[in-house]
């Protein structure tokens, strides 16, 4: 006859054993890591918009009438203006890629171009279809302070757009007679962020490549381009890459559009430069200023 025999009594305590052992290792294996998060006082979508649209208003400038003159750019009147050295420094570039030289020291330079600007700063509205932030004040003699009361937002529009109105003018360093003046380039660049019952941004803008969801792209179906290209085609745009010849100090080969016959001012006196002569073979197309062929610098 088989008579059971009770089960080992250590084999329990052999079994936790083995499970504290085991809450041992993986507790090892688990750790906790923090990750610093800051912000710079602008945000990237203002500093955006700010530099794209002083983009397109040096883009408009037509810089051909200073091709192959030495030149020194004085940017006095804009040391108070918003990213004035990123309007000075787009200038610069601008004036080098149109065939001018750019002259460091005054002295080296025969023509000086000064820089103002109009204005060059960001506005913003906000809309909002929902139930406002709100704060409940504590009643008096009651035990709990005041609670805040986070906004509940059905849908919420925020847009925000920067201006940039730059102008600059050229003049003979010996006479102080004008050469050139650009007129008022004024441009424009924009955002909007959507939310809609909590979910967003939805983010579209000409300072993005697309409609973006949430920081990810949105496909969209190609649109004809309603804003066109920067600039009157005779040189790249100051916002876009572009590769140049070296060349000695002689003037760059330019082929500006041509127009219809422009005023040009007269002083009583000796004349700082010859008048350009203007070819009316064609006209430029829309939009596009006419740019005359001058005369060769004065030495």
């Amino acid at each position: 006859m088989h008579i059971p025999t009770p089960n080992n009594p250590s084999r329990p305590r052999r079994n936790v054993a083995a499970l504290l052992a085991v809450c041992v290792g993986v507790s090892t294996w688990i750790g906790c890591g923090t990750t610093r998060w800051s912000d710079t006082a602008r945000t990237g979508t203002e500093q955006l918009l700010v530099s794209n649209a002083i983009d397109q208003a040096v883009g408009r400038i037509n810089f051909t009438p200073l091709n192959g003159r030495k030149v020194f750019v004085k940017n006095d009147a804009i040391t108070d203006a918003t990213d004035n050295k990123y309007i000075n420094t787009t200038i610069r570039q601008h004036l080098a890629a149109n065939g001018g030289i750019l002259c460091d020291e005054k002295d080296d330079a025969d023509y000086i171009l000064e820089i103002r600007s109009g204005g060059v700063g960001t506005d913003r509205n906000d809309v909002l279809i929902g139930i406002p932030a709100f704060t409940i004040p504590a009643l008096p003699g009651s035990t709990y302070s005041s609670s805040q009361i986070p906004e509940i937002p059905f849908i919420k529009r925020t847009d925000q757009r920067a201006v940039a109105k730059i102008a600059v003018f050229a003049y003979n360093k010996h006479t102080g007679r004008p050469l050139w003046y650009s007129g008022n380039n004024q441009s424009e660049s924009w955002a909007k962020a959507l939310w809609v019952a909590g979910a967003g941004p939805i983010t579209k803008g000409n300072i993005y490549d697309g409609a973006h969801f949430s920081g990810s792209k949105v496909p969209e179906v190609p649109i004809l381009n309603l804003y066109g290209e920067i600039g009157d085609g005779s040189c790249p745009p100051a916002n876009r890459p572009a590769v140049f010849k070296e060349t000695t100090n002689k003037p760059l080969k330019a082929s500006p559009p041509t127009g219809p016959s422009i005023p040009y001012p007269t002083y009583p006196g000796p004349q700082p430069v010859t008048p350009p002569t203007v070819s009316s073979a064609t006209v430029p197309p829309p939009g596009v200023p006419p740019s005359p062929t001058l005369a060769p610098p004065v030495k």
